[in-house]
């Protein structure tokens, strides 16, 4: 069954490898459609089929890499030129409710402010929030060529090291598939069960969680003045 299902999509990664791997990238890193996007997967999926001499891994990290970059710029140009004007409606909005996006602006925004071009680093390697701070550089007009700097390496250094796993997993075809036929579907159910978790539901805690620990600063905050007060 693994076989037959990989033999599948190896055939429309054949003709279609490259542009998959592009713009699915490409459709991860920006804010609105990485929301629901599997951009990451797509390019893994084509590291995993260059193990299996359908692609090349130099071409599938260069386009993964091309991708994130013009998706990552894309949002800064949005964040400096347009998000001042619509923030606010769009964060206010049913569907900026469903995806907390006013959070997730927020924790962007303490990201730049607390590590600067550094936060450019680190959003790679945080999803729910990648993107918005490409917005949020873009929006409190961080340097142009300083955002490029660190975007290329930032984004360069992902992409390889994400597609080398998925290079790595291509090597294992045949224990993944040893392992599946043992565990059946139940392995894979918990697989995608996990994925879908952590894609989904998680990030809707998140939200609630900044808040407790910003009650409990205030709270510290308080006591403190009240002891310093009292001396």
């Amino acid at each position: 069954m693994l076989n037959a299902w990989i033999d599948s999509l190896g055939q429309l990664y054949d003709r279609f490898g490259y542009l998959l791997v592009f713009l699915g990238s490409l459709g991860e890193n920006t804010a609105l459609l990485g929301l629901v996007l599997p951009g990451g997967s797509l390019a893994l999926l084509g590291a995993f089929y260059a193990r299996q001499g359908t692609l090349s891994l130099l071409w599938v990290i260069f386009f993964a890499w091309i991708g994130t970059v013009l998706g990552y710029h894309a949002d800064y140009l949005l964040g400096r030129f347009v998000l001042a004007r619509v923030a606010g409606p769009v964060t206010q909005s049913r569907f900026g409710r469903r995806f907390h996006l006013a959070g997730r602006l927020r924790q962007a925004r303490k990201l730049l402010w607390k590590h600067g071009g550094k936060a450019i680093f680190i959003s790679h390697t945080v999803g729910h929030i990648r993107s918005f701070v490409a917005l949020t550089a873009g929006a409190t007009h961080m340097r142009y060529l300083r955002f490029l700097t660190f975007e290329l390496i930032a984004a360069l250094l992902w992409n390889t090291g994400y597609c080398l796993l998925g290079y790595f997993v291509g090597a294992q075809r045949e224990t993944l598939q040893t392992v599946i036929e043992r565990g059946g579907w139940a392995i894979v159910g918990a697989l995608i069960a996990a994925y879908l978790i952590w894609r989904f539901i998680v990030p809707r805690f998140r939200p609630a969680h900044t808040a407790q620990l910003r009650l409990r600063a205030a709270r510290r905050a308080a006591r403190q003045r009240d002891t310093i007060s009292a001396h």
